[in-house]
């Protein structure tokens, strides 16, 4: 769900004057609706009736029937295609063999670059230090990411619970439900639970039409923004299911998508499993494209090497799986957790991985597909970003009190990506401002070895997917060292900050 989440002591003094979309009329079907008056929320169901009590304040819900829209035609997106990581992840013997030669080549080179750096390691021993340290990092991830391997498929059907929350997602919620249902999964073992949470767009009324043609989605209204949280919560609470999938409201699941990414919950270990998710709107522009590099390096790559230990360090949000189980046993803990006296309103993806991964094993499988929508604007990428490294920040300190539990290989994994990126700036700014121009030092050992890293994944990207714009690589490698990695330390001045920023 991309939304703007709300401050202050869980949504309960919310201002009750938000415009909602008014109610569809011309229906042809009765259902029921299950409405909390204190809690401002109503529940929607045809097939069944929804609970008796709140699942939030356990206030009786008061009943009654309603009519709902006549069964409409998929969007068009829906009986469309939709792009389909699957379909770009060949490429021929002889790209795979120049890209490998390509690899070993720069392996080579980048090690004659650290060996020369022996010979001037004293006159800046600690950035030098920085550098083998961050040289060693990324080319583990490719070592250890190449001994990944799927969850197998063991013909894991459990019962399960597809939760999507909405926030002003009218344009996508129609297409995002529809791919729920053509999926796949046998529909007697699935539930769809979707919430709109107190849109101000048509995202209410969407959801309805996709309830006419879906008959046994329940739908959840939020009269006013409680935040993504509790739309997950809800999720988690209303379902009957033994397992939680979370869609988020602009993200599309591919054929079977729901069916793989269950398969690792087969073993009792494991709470968790991330799917991989692609750019959906990779065609948008430069940007897009960059994106889809950055996605694919860091689930392949990165969330492949975590898998390994069992220690994946964010569920993203887009698409992943869960124990119902564990999720309950934490989820009042999750749903009210507080920051520097602040109720946390976003990073629940992350937040929410770290609450299960201290007890259990969390996994991701590159086998169960789906793309999600992207921005295609730098300012909303900026305030996303600025989002997306505050609840890092905050995590960090949270998790960083028992990571060091987990394999060793792991802890020194999760550490070093952690810390890495707060020295950083520091670094860079050492290596091509001050060194060059204060103490005559060439900044060429460190853009060379900059440039080698973004060779080894772009052309790793190339190789494994076979989409010509590996060359966003480096786009993102320029624009980071402008501004991301400073952007870090802005998130972590004003990690206080509650507002969504995106919308």
């Amino acid at each position: 769900m991309s939304s703007e989440e709300t401050d202050g002591s869980l949504r309960q003094e919310l201002d009750p004057g938000v415009r909602r979309p008014a109610p569809v009329s011309g229906s042809l079907q009765v259902g029921h609706t299950c409405r909390c008056e204190a809690c401002r929320m109503s529940i929607h169901t045809i097939h069944s009736k929804g609970p008796a009590v709140c699942p939030f304040c356990q206030a009786r819900l008061a009943e009654e029937t309603e009519a709902v829209p006549p069964k409409t035609p998929e969007p068009v997106e829906v009986a469309g295609k939709s792009r389909d990581p699957a379909k770009s992840r060949a490429s021929s013997n002889g790209l795979k063999l120049l890209i490998g030669g390509l690899g070993i080549a720069l392996l080579a080179l980048a090690i004659v670059v650290k060996l020369n750096n022996v010979e001037y390691f004293w006159y800046q021993p600690w950035i030098n230090v920085y550098s083998v340290v961050v040289g060693v990092f990324i080319l583990s991830r490719f070592i250890i990411a190449a001994f990944y391997a799927a969850p197998p498929d063991v013909g894991f059907l459990p019962t399960v619970a597809v939760v999507v929350a909405a926030r002003n997602e009218g344009d996508s919620i129609g297409k995002t439900i529809g791919r729920i249902y053509e999926e796949g999964y046998p529909k007697d073992r699935l539930e769809v639970i979707v919430v709109n949470d107190g849109s101000t767009d048509n995202t209410l009324a969407e959801m309805r039409l996709a309830q006419g043609r879906h008959p046994t989605l329940t739908l959840v209204d939020f009269e006013t923004n409680k935040g993504k949280r509790h739309g997950m919560a809800i999720g988690a609470l209303l379902a009957r299911a033994e397992f939680l999938v979370y869609v988020d409201s602009d993200s599309f699941l591919m054929p079977g998508a729901i069916r793989k990414v269950l398969q690792g919950l087969a073993d009792p270990t494991v709470a968790a499993v991330a799917g991989h998710t692609d750019v959906e709107n990779v065609q948008a522009n430069a940007l897009s494209k960059m994106q889809d590099v950055r996605y694919f390096v860091s689930y392949r790559v990165m969330k492949a090497a975590e898998s390994v230990f069992g220690a994946v360090s964010c569920c993203p949000g887009c698409f992943s799986a869960y124990r119902k189980s564990v999720v309950l046993n934490v989820l009042d803990r999750w749903l009210h957790q507080r920051f520097l006296g602040r109720y946390c309103t976003y990073g629940d993806d992350r937040s929410l991985t770290n609450y299960l991964l201290r007890d259990y094993r969390i996994i991701y499988d590159d086998e169960a597909l789906a793309t999600t929508i992207v921005p295609e604007s730098w300012g909303v990428y900026i305030r996303q970003q600025a989002r997306w490294k505050r609840s890092w920040v905050r995590e960090f300190l949270f998790a960083g009190r028992w990571m060091f539990r987990k394999h060793p290989v792991a802890v020194i994994s999760w550490y070093t990506m952690t810390l890495l990126p707060l020295i950083a700036p520091i670094v860079m700014f050492n290596a091509l401002v001050l060194g060059p121009f204060l103490y005559d030092r060439p900044a060429s050992f460190y853009i060379g070895g900059v440039l080698l890293v973004t060779l080894l994944w772009s052309f790793y990207y190339l190789e494994k997917t076979g989409r010509p714009h590996w060359w966003a690589g480096f786009l993102f490698t320029i624009t980071y060292a402008l501004f991301f990695s400073w952007q870090g330390y802005y998130s972590l001045l004003t990690v206080r900050k509650t507002k969504w920023g995106t919308r």
